[in-house]
């Protein structure tokens, strides 16, 4: 008689165990679900958050890619310099030292400046614009073309890098338009 008592008392505290999740961990969530729009040729940084688990985090990029010129360091800071405006969805991970992990899909907007000031440089697609100062250089399929002057209509091919020296001054009053 006494065994099925301790039998029976086994079973009740294995429901028990089950069905309150004793003993089992819960991982991370990622709190970071919209990103703050970037802009071509200026610095971006931003740091992704997640909660619950246990730290330390490790963050990746699991599927699709970052922007051209962004990355994500393992510390969940996504930093650098975009270069081409546009729309990219990507998703992260995020593990905790339990190795129990969360994924987010995210999207960044890297909107097109209207102007370039010195020491920005984008790559423009077909259809974009931007305006640019005297001095500014244009560089595509191995070209490089000088915008001398001002108020000029510069036409380039899509891919074109356009870069400001630091040392340009005067009015962004030159428009260059990739086809």
């Amino acid at each position: 008689m006494e065994n099925w008592k301790r039998n029976l008392t086994g079973l009740i505290m294995m429901g028990v165990l089950v069905l309150f999740g004793c003993g089992t961990k819960s991982g991370p969530t990622i709190t970071s679900t919209t990103m703050p729009d970037a802009a071509a040729g200026a610095p971006y940084s931003l740091t992704l958050t997640a909660s619950g688990g246990t730290s330390p985090y490790s963050w990746s990029v699991s599927s699709g890619a970052l922007p051209v010129g962004l990355t994500l360091s393992s510390d969940g800071i996504v930093s650098g310099t975009p270069s081409t405006a546009g729309s990219s969805t990507f998703s992260v991970t995020v593990v905790d030292s339990d190795n129990l992990a969360a994924t987010q899909a995210l999207t960044l907007n890297v909107d097109l400046p209207s102007s370039l000031r010195p020491g920005m440089s984008i790559v423009l697609i077909s259809g974009q614009s931007v305006l640019v100062p005297s001095g500014t250089t244009i560089t595509s399929n191995g070209n490089l073309v000088t915008v001398n002057g001002d108020n000029n209509t510069i036409n380039t091919i899509s891919g074109a890098v356009v870069a400001v020296p630091t040392t340009a001054t005067g009015t962004a009053d030159n428009t260059v338009t990739a086809q």
